[in-house]
């Protein structure tokens, strides 16, 4: 892909404008600006980052999903209003609410001013453009239903979007709360126990179990805490050099699909993803071999990737989609079952959509029923760490109080 430069440079009326251009060299890029009567002032490369995956819903984009589907739900109004697609990208970067949005308008407004298709603008963007989405505009293009087929890929992109952050919101609600709630008690093992605790070794009484417990967990807090640290810190950074093996990649996502109530949510999420990407494409014409290569893409977890690989394999050997499915995907009967009766009433890809929201309701469901049980049951967790530091201290005060 040629290199694109992000650049400011004067007009002729002397007014400073910014834009991106794509050119082979640094050197190109400014003869290029003079060319169109614009001295430059700053050109800066754009460096494209690199990404795993190339899907319709990309889970680790360089791009927000939620702006890509606003980006591209704006372009679907303008263009139904009758504007040309130059103009209307002309008035998204007019009308951008982030410098990270008119950057990437701009990126596409130059390839296109440049004689290339949308979808090839979408392509060469130095932000990764999910592949789906590029598929999809392409055949938009061809069949002249673009501005339908962008309001189609832009609902789609927010509603996986959704789901990604539904998984995410139940990992990162709890580990936070139990993270602030260690350190809490950490900090009062380190500050606050010692100074009250000092005062019961010097008075030479028996003290009660708890606060005997409560003194040991602060003396081996100060004592080996910054080890302790030290060794879970080496722990995740070794864990994060050993995943980047394909093989235990693998492995781990394997494992990932085997733990309970984690793994069903991790296997909705996904097929959620790959029936409502699968669905789109085929509704958009994109053929169907291609649109099962896309969608997998779209599975994040490496194991269930392999399977719908395996699935998208055997079509290609002339198997039926739900015999496939069957035959890699002995976990997801209602997938299977709607898959062929779609087969059979030739609405593969209205069922495919139907699948995919029966999961992400499926999904959005279980984890709001294990957020409301897991809140009172941490928060009494917490009430309990607490009420034992407190009673732990409390009672030799309490027996010392008695006797004078």
């Amino acid at each position: 892909m040629m290199p694109t430069f992000d650049y400011s440079a004067y007009n002729a009326s002397g007014k400073l404008v910014r834009g991106i251009i794509s050119a082979e060299s640094e050197r190109l890029a400014r003869k290029t600006l003079k060319d169109k009567k614009l001295l430059a002032s700053s050109i800066k490369q754009v460096k494209a980052r690199s990404s795993s995956k190339k899907s319709l819903f990309e889970r680790q984009s360089n791009f927000d999903n939620f702006d890509l589907s606003l980006l591209l739900h704006q372009q679907a109004i303008l263009i139904q209003s009758g504007l040309p697609l130059e103009e209307s990208l002309r008035m998204t970067i007019e009308q951008a609410e982030t410098q990270k949005q008119r950057r990437m308008v701009e990126s596409w407004r130059s390839e296109i001013t440049e004689g290339r298709s949308f979808s090839e603008a979408l392509r060469r963007s130095p932000y990764k453009i999910p592949e789906g989405v590029i598929a999809g505009v392409g055949v938009g293009e061809e069949t002249g239903h673009l501005d339908k087929i962008l309001l189609r890929l832009s609902d789609e992109l927010s509603t996986s979007a959704e789901n990604r952050k539904t998984v995410t919101r139940a990992l990162i609600y709890p580990v936070t709360l139990i993270s602030v709630s260690i350190a809490m008690v950490a900090l009062m093992m380190v500050l606050v126990v010692p100074k009250i605790t000092s005062v019961f070794a010097s008075s030479n009484r028996e003290l009660p179990w708890i606060t005997e417990l409560i003194i040991g967990v602060s003396k081996f807090v100060q004592d080996f805490g910054s080890a302790f640290l030290i060794f879970l810190l080496t722990i995740f950074i070794t864990f994060k050099v050993i995943i980047r093996n394909p093989n235990i990649r693998l492995r781990f996502h394997t494992l990932l699909l085997r733990l309970p109530g984690l793994g069903r949510w991790i296997r909705m999420a996904d097929i959620s993803d790959w029936a409502r990407n699968l669905g789109v494409l085929l509704n958009s014409g994109v053929p169907a071999l291609a649109a099962l290569r896309i969608s997998s893409a779209v599975v994040g977890n490496l194991s269930l990737r392999k399977s719908f690989d395996e699935v998208t394999e055997s079509m290609r050997q002339g198997v039926s989609l739900h015999r496939a499915l069957e035959k890699n995907l002995t976990e997801s009967g209602f997938l299977v079952h709607m898959v062929g009766s779609g087969e059979a009433s030739s609405e593969l890809d209205k069922m495919l959509i139907r699948v995919a929201e029966y999961y992400s309701a499926r999904l959005n469901n279980t984890v709001e029923v294990f957020l409301k049980l897991l809140n009172p049951m941490l928060i009494l967790a917490m009430g309990a760490m607490i009420l034992g530091i407190v009673a732990g201290i409390m009672l030799p005060i309490m027996d010392m109080n008695n006797t004078i």
